[in-house]
């Protein structure tokens, strides 16, 4: 468990036109890593992920508005990551 580095978390599209939607692409993680979406986001409402070793869609958990911690099952994965939330 640790938190994503640049590296890891590359911004692909975003969308501010009601609220923000941004696709991220992630590199390189692991159940229980972290990310800080605050420069994006005042606060996340849903966060979505589809990785490698992951069944399906899962959703993460969101803490203190704008951390994302990756679900159970994420073992090194590339993923997608679905950020949905009120606009900085």
């Amino acid at each position: 468990m640790a938190a994503l580095s640049t590296s890891q978390v590359v911004k692909l599209w975003q969308d501010g036109l009601a609220a923000t939607t941004v696709l991220y692409a992630l590199r390189s993680v692991d159940a229980g890593d972290t990310i800080d979406l605050s420069a994006d986001f005042y606060a996340i409402k849903r966060a979505t992920m589809l990785g490698e070793t992951i069944a399906g869609v899962a959703e993460a958990a969101v803490s203190a508005g704008t951390i994302i911690t990756m679900p159970a099952g994420m073992n090194d994965d590339a993923a997608w990551l679905l950020a949905y939330g009120a606009h900085r």
